[in-house]
């Protein structure tokens, strides 16, 4: 009887899975596909396909200020989980996708302290570039992939939409394609990493940043005039300074009271982004923190429209 059960175990936890995502019988998942090893540590995705697929897809970044906000333990809760675990927020528009026909891939990546920028980025690259060169076995269109995120997940999207870095000697078929996303959905974005220290500013996000940053990026910003000012790694690290006229589209949400992002960093991408010619939409919520709620039907016509 033991043998049957343990023989029975992988078919009933796909069906679990199908019946739980969604609240539909009708989605495949791909529980941890290797996308790319460092060290010999994997980095892993799951991946959900509808069985009425659009075709389009869509990498989902959690929010996890880089892993700062995760226990530094050897059985680390997953950022792929918050799909089931998160169902009041990240994994409530993450499932919203999935229903409505994208293929939908979600993404551990490493964690600060041990790893910052650009390594976390890189893992974010790496997982365009494996999704791109496998769409053929995803069923996915390779030359129109887009990203979502919240937080510091929105601005790993975000570097995803306004870079391309190059594998300058590609040891793989992966290494060889594009890491470029071609539409962008950002909420509670920080666009400027320097940019949180100001008098107008929350203590929270003047302490509670401070601290993230420095473990992501090793050091505060440089100070001008009192001021922090966006220079050197800051300036590597941060969405705002790669805005050029081919970057992908942008849908931007944020919130009036965000108390970690300042709501002047909203506008601002949003006016650089104009000013080079890019697609973009800004959508202010107002009193919703830091969890600014997305239009799920707008999001599916911005996709949609630039994922064609």
């Amino acid at each position: 009887m033991k043998q049957k059960l343990r023989l029975l175990l992988p078919t009933l936890l796909l069906l679990q899975n199908c019946m739980a995502v969604g609240q539909t019988r009708h989605v495949t998942k791909q529980e941890n596909l290797v996308y790319g090893m460092i060290s010999g540590m994997a980095l892993l995705m799951d991946v959900y396909q509808p069985e009425k697929s659009n075709h389009r897809a869509i990498l989902y970044i959690n929010g996890s200020a880089w892993g700062y906000a995760y226990q530094q333990v050897y059985n680390q809760p997953s950022l792929k989980e918050d799909y089931t675990s998160d169902t009041a927020y990240s994994g409530k528009w993450a499932q919203a996708l999935v229903q409505k026909g994208y293929t939908l891939f979600i993404i551990n990546h490493r964690f600060a302290p041990s790893f910052g920028f650009p390594e976390i980025f890189y893992d974010c690259q790496r997982a365009v570039r494996f999704i791109r060169y496998h769409a053929k076995n995803f069923k996915i269109d390779p030359n129109h992939i887009g990203v979502m995120g919240h937080s510091s997940g929105a601005y790993l999207s975000a570097l995803l939409g306004v870079t391309d870095t190059l594998v300058a000697k590609p040891e793989t078929g992966i290494d060889s394609v594009s890491s470029k996303v071609q539409a962008v959905v950002a909420l509670a974005t920080p666009f400027d990493l320097s940019d949180f220290n100001r008098r107008e500013d929350s203590s929270m996000a003047r302490d509670f940043i401070a601290q993230v940053l420095i473990n992501y990026l090793k050091e505060l910003p440089e100070k001008k005039d009192g001021e922090f000012v966006l220079s050197g790694r800051y300036a590597q690290a941060s969405p705002v300074t790669y805005v050029s006229s081919d970057d992908a589209p942008f849908l931007i949400y944020y919130s009036d009271d965000d108390p970690l992002i300042p709501a002047r960093q909203g506008p601002a991408m949003y006016q650089k982004l104009k000013a080079a010619g890019i697609a973009t939409r800004l959508v202010l919520r107002r009193k919703e923190s830091h969890t600014p709620s997305p239009d799920m039907e707008e999001v599916d016509k911005w996709f949609k429209q630039y994922l064609k």
